[in-house]
């Protein structure tokens, strides 16, 4: 097994835990801005499935990951900015 599979699936599965967290967070508190926090982390899980994806497929040109993995990082960053915008 690949150092790459490994660490991708356990990136994935921290974000996955931090999002189930933020929604936990958000159903007990109220705080829209636990939204934020929850929608980044459920991106950065989605990319990870997405690489991972894209780790097995044969016929993906290596600019399409790029230019995916730092749209989807653009859109990370916005919505922790959106969580720490009102703090």
């Amino acid at each position: 097994m690949a150092i790459e599979n490994v660490l991708l699936a356990a990136v994935s599965v921290f974000a996955l835990a931090l999002t189930v967290i933020a929604v936990i967070a958000f159903r007990r508190t109220g705080d829209r801005h636990l939204v934020f926090l929850g929608a980044a982390f459920g991106v950065f899980f989605v990319k990870g499935l997405l690489l991972t994806i894209f780790l097995f497929s044969q016929t993906v040109d290596l600019r399409q990951v790029f230019v995916l993995s730092g749209f989807l990082d653009l859109v990370i960053l916005a919505l922790f900015y959106g969580f720490t915008l009102r703090r």
